[in-house]
């Protein structure tokens, strides 16, 4: 059991040692952190005079979830507006839950529901994918863009959130091969023709960026900072081609989905609905791609080893425009 009379700062730090997962771990960080400076804020103190106890006192922790609903501690404008959604509510209260069990005094809070986002399917994933990375949005600067439509990419080839393409460092793309593939989280995926080709240009747009630093701060992380960092009181500005924080990517395909497609589709709404295959698909031959993977004209698709989303839906209209596209678009070949 945690002394609650001990610093906040120092149990924290403890707790989260006990995360083996590292998008667990840096989740945990990035409340229990967000908590602490407005609690700090608030009291006008030191974030190191504050106590595991002032961190478990439900009065504290009301608060600073209001602060939170509102938008209060948002540093970026959401999708729709300051207010905050309610999966990031969830995860606030599931850390706050975590955190007091491990303090040994579980608190038991009462834990929002889960909205799930509607996915688009795997063909739809594929030829906007297409779509985004042959047009680009004028109001949106040419290597933002880039990376941008390199996440896509990646998270259309490999189901995978932004959680898990976030920490990707440049060994994890191997593009030489005659199947080009990328890595995330141990595991290998097949690339498709148009993906490779985002990621080529996305990789020459890195070094273009990294190479300004003349080997001093050079980053391996797949993904990097485009421009100069926001002040901050006493902080220094870091330059461009510096690993790029996870907001960081989210607002920017904010930006690009909102401007090319007319609503801003989340990272996640492109991993596709599985289960549902791409016209033409052939099994792949055994000993060449992971079991279960297929081959189709448009691209490939993954192992299907996650479950189908099911729950409550979130409302997500899509354009008239852009849903019209997608109805009669015709299917991609390897050569397109």
């Amino acid at each position: 059991m945690i002394d609650t009379r001990g610093p906040a700062l120092a149990a924290v730090e403890k707790f989260l040692k006990n995360f083996a997962n590292a998008n667990t771990r840096n989740q945990r960080r990035t409340y229990l952190r967000e908590y602490i400076a407005y609690l700090a804020a608030s009291r006008q103190c030191a974030e190191n005079q504050l106590t595991v106890g002032d961190l478990l006192h439900r009065l504290n922790i009301q608060d600073w979830m209001d602060a939170a609903r509102r938008g209060a501690t948002r540093r970026r404008l959401g999708a729709r507006g300051p207010h905050a959604a309610p999966s990031s509510m969830a995860a606030r209260t599931t850390t706050v839950n975590t955190f007091s069990r491990f303090c040994g005094a579980p608190l038991r809070l009462s834990r929002p529901r889960i909205e799930t986002v509607q996915r688009l399917t795997s063909l739809e994933a594929h030829r906007t994918l297409r779509l985004l990375a042959e047009h680009h949005p004028a109001r949106m600067r040419v290597d933002v863009w880039e990376r941008s439509v390199a996440v896509i990419a990646l998270a259309v080839c490999t189901r995978r959130g932004l959680s898990d393409l976030h920490g990707m460092r440049l060994p994890d793309v191997d593009l030489d091969r005659v199947l080009p593939r990328a890595r995330v989280t141990g595991e290998w995926y097949p690339l498709d023709v148009v993906s490779a080709r985002v990621l080529t240009r996305w990789l020459l747009r890195h070094r273009e960026l990294t190479a300004r630093h003349d080997g001093r701060g050079r980053s391996d992380r797949l993904w990097v900072t485009t421009g100069p960092g926001r002040s901050g009181a006493g902080r220094r500005v870091a330059p461009a081609g510096f690993p790029a924080r996870i907001r960081t990517l989210e607002a920017a395909h904010r930006k690009l989905t909102t401007q090319a497609l007319g609503v801003p589709l989340r990272i996640e709404q492109f991993c596709g609905s599985p289960g549902v295959p791409l016209p033409g698909a052939v099994t792949a031959r055994p000993g060449r791609l992971p079991a279960g993977t297929l081959l189709t004209r448009g691209g490939w698709e993954g192992p299907r080893t996650r479950p189908p989303v099911t729950g409550r839906r979130e409302t997500v209209t899509l354009s008239r425009p852009y849903r019209r596209w997608l109805r009669s678009e015709p299917v991609a070949t390897s050569e397109s």
